[in-house]
């Protein structure tokens, strides 16, 4: 099913459907230690069309295994995608993530009492890579927190 709404940022989110593994790089942060991973996301819509609902697992090479869930959404005044992630750090979402598509690029930040965070999601056909970066507060330059390469799964 496909985001009924027929905005260009709404319509975009089709492109996540399905199944994506890869691996990638974690980077020392002040939530854990440096280290490689293997991921996997699974993305669908829910039942109204309206919430593309997602979860995410990795494996970190240390033997750390990190999840999350995620709900995007449109924001139905601005158009701007909105994401609210659940992981098993523990911050809870106080407000979501924001931002829109420049062509096959989505890049999404939100301010949280930390400081910045940023997410990009960069499409290639049957590819995306994934980078996260956070400015803590005080910093002036976003640092490299994760940093990953996924490839669609084919259905079966």
């Amino acid at each position: 099913m496909t985001h009924p709404d027929s905005h260009p940022n709404a319509f975009k989110l089709s492109l996540f459907i399905g199944q994506w593994a890869g691996t990638g790089e974690v980077f020392a942060n002040p939530w854990g230690p440096a280290g490689t991973c293997e991921s996997l996301w699974q993305f669908g819509f829910d039942n109204s069309g309206l919430n593309l609902i997602h979860d995410y697992h990795e494996t970190r090479s240390n033997g750390f295994n990190f999840n999350g869930h995620g709900v995007f959404n449109i924001d139905p005044e601005n158009k701007e995608v909105v994401w609210f992630w659940f992981d098993n750090v523990g911050f809870p979402p106080l407000n979501p993530a924001r931002g829109n598509w420049d062509t096959d690029k989505l890049i999404l930040t939100k301010k949280t009492p930390r400081g910045i965070g940023r997410s990009t999601f960069v499409f290639k056909h049957k590819h995306f890579d994934y980078v996260i970066e956070a400015k803590l507060n005080g910093e002036e330059n976003f640092l490299p927190v994760m940093r990953g390469e996924f490839n669609k799964i084919p259905c079966r």
